[in-house]
């Protein structure tokens, strides 16, 4: 007989489940730990924060010409050690990167066939710098570092360089790139279970689309070269490389239909595709398994086809869009669609690979005042910033930033069956520099998505195609009672460690009652927040 609470008829085992799942839910609820302050003159402190895991983070900022320092935080945001480093003033700071190990910064000039490399020892708190020379006027997009070795990927009058740089005996080469057809480098990727270099090339020749996997030892020496072919009628636009175990390789990327262009989007950086098609527009995901280069298949999953895709939308807009999903299905076709995604790396967690990307569209004013573009959805069906028409008038649109609509993830297993995906909306962002926004971090079997705007931190819980916990917001409250944030700016946020994400920025404050910081005052603030 089943035990019940006799006043309402309850039985115990409902309200046991009920209340372990209310304290399971309050227990991922984001809570900001404390909060590190640092007073500036507005922006101009240009301050940058690398996150290095259960080993804390480093900050740094150059305070002078030519005059780098760098302060390393421990988790409980504790100050270990600050390192000042004298670099070339003629030089101006491109990538940095952190391997795990060492943070590398690499400095460089358009013009200039210098380059400058400081590697900083992030547990002993000390630089080292390293100057060669090699390709000038070179565009960087990349930048990947193994031990004494570093890559820089770029291109030059229109053609993909890809620059080894021997720290220790201070040698370059330019790494073999040559492809047939007009190629851009997509992406680096640092395979640290085979100690290698993974290369993505995109491919066109004519109508001929391939993706071109590249694989270097940290010596330079190219290893072995992957051609994924793709179907008459797609092109692959993105890929990203994992590796479960040695000798395999998993690829997962975006790919669109034919006459889409392909546009380097990958890194946060934007670079002008020089293929000639109509559009670079995303259609759905692809995953493809290799083992030992072979290519053992090729799979794609079309947006239209996903449980969650739309959910960003509204309701009418929602059910407009399935209808005409349905619609061109039945028909024996799928409804062609116009997003631009920025795809993050492959996540590897509990056998199942993760992909993440966040969709996007350009937005353009006209004389002070937006154009809607060609029928003001801005959904990815003929979007804001379609760049058709221009609802007033003739006039030249202007570049006014990139907007961002929602994110998308989904899982894979290693047979490359999609298993589950979601969304998650993003609201009211625009960037004039394409970057990653949203994060990610795991508690069991939970998934949190996060993004930072305007001093608000937005979270999401999902767990496969369920929401766990649906958009919260936390304000990321100042460090004194009585302050009133006036302004938030150059919102960020990534995930540090085990569940806690950190999260930086700007802000105005005023403050009227305590008097030790009473008045206005400019601060660059961090802070860690926990699930």
């Amino acid at each position: 007989m089943q035990m019940t609470l006799k006043r309402f008829g309850i039985p115990l085992s409902t309200l046991f489940f009920l209340l372990t799942t209310f304290v399971f839910s309050f227990s991922l609820q984001a809570q900001q730990n404390k909060r590190v302050e640092i007073e500036t003159q507005g922006n101009a402190d240009e301050m940058i924060v690398v996150p290095i895991g259960d080993e804390g983070l480093i900050l740094f900022s150059q305070v002078a010409p030519g005059k780098f320092t760098f302060a390393k935080y421990s988790t409980d945001l504790q100050q270990d050690w600050t390192v000042d480093c004298i670099v070339n003033t003629t030089l101006d700071l491109s990538k940095y990167v952190y391997n795990g190990k060492s943070l590398y910064l690499l400095f460089s000039r358009f013009k200039s066939p210098t380059y400058q490399v400081v590697k900083l020892n992030v547990k002993a708190g000390f630089a080292e710098k390293f100057e060669m020379r090699s390709v000038n006027k070179l565009e960087i997009t990349d930048f990947e570092a193994i031990g004494t070795s570093v890559f820089i990927a770029g291109k030059t009058r229109s053609e993909p360089i890809l620059l080894h740089l021997n720290l220790q005996n201070k040698q370059t080469q330019v790494l073999p790139t040559a492809v047939k057809g007009k190629a851009e480098i997509q992406s680096l990727e640092l395979d640290t279970v085979n100690q290698q270099l993974n290369v993505a090339f995109a491919t066109w020749r004519g109508r001929e689309n391939k993706l071109i996997i590249k694989s270097f030892s940290p010596d330079g020496h190219q290893i072995n070269s992957v051609a994924l072919d793709s179907e008459p009628e797609k092109n692959l636009l993105t890929g990203r490389v994992s590796t479960p175990q040695p000798g395999q390789e998993l690829v997962i990327g975006t790919y669109g239909t034919r006459g889409s262009s392909y546009t380097n989007y990958s890194r946060g950086y934007y670079t002008r595709s020089v293929y000639t098609g109509t559009a670079d527009y995303t259609q759905g995901l692809y995953i493809s398994k290799l083992n030992d280069g072979q290519s053992q298949f090729i799979k794609y999953y079309s947006f239209t086809d996903f449980k969650n895709f739309f959910k960003f939308m509204n309701g009418r807009q929602q059910e407009r869009m399935e209808k005409r999903i349905k619609k061109r299905k039945q028909q024996g076709k799928d409804l062609k669609l116009q997003y631009r995604l920025l795809v993050h790396d492959i996540i590897q967690r509990n056998g199942q690979y993760i992909m993440v990307a966040e969709a996007y569209y350009p937005e353009y004013r006209n004389n002070n005042y937006y154009a809607p573009g060609m029928f003001g959805y801005g959904y990815g069906y003929y979007g804001y910033g379609y760049g058709g028409y221009n609802g007033y008038g003739r006039n030249t649109p202007v570049f006014d930033g990139w907007v961002y609509t929602h994110a998308v993830i989904a899982g894979f297993d290693m047979q490359g069956n999609l298993l589950w995906d979601n969304s998650f909306e993003i609201n009211d962002v625009k960037t004039y520099s394409l970057r990653e926004k949203v994060k990610v971090s795991f508690s069991q079997e939970n998934i949190v998505l996060a993004y930072s705007h305007k001093g608000m931190l937005k979270s999401k819980i999902i767990r496969g195609n369920d929401i766990v916990e649906g958009k919260e917001d936390l304000p990321l409250r100042a460090e004194y009672e009585g302050d009133v944030v006036r302004k938030s700016s150059v919102d960020n946020v990534d995930y540090w460690y085990q569940n806690n994400f950190l999260a930086w920025g700007y802000q105005k404050i005023r403050n009227q009652k305590d008097e030790q910081v009473k008045g206005r005052r400019n601060v660059f603030y961090f802070s860690k927040v926990g699930f």
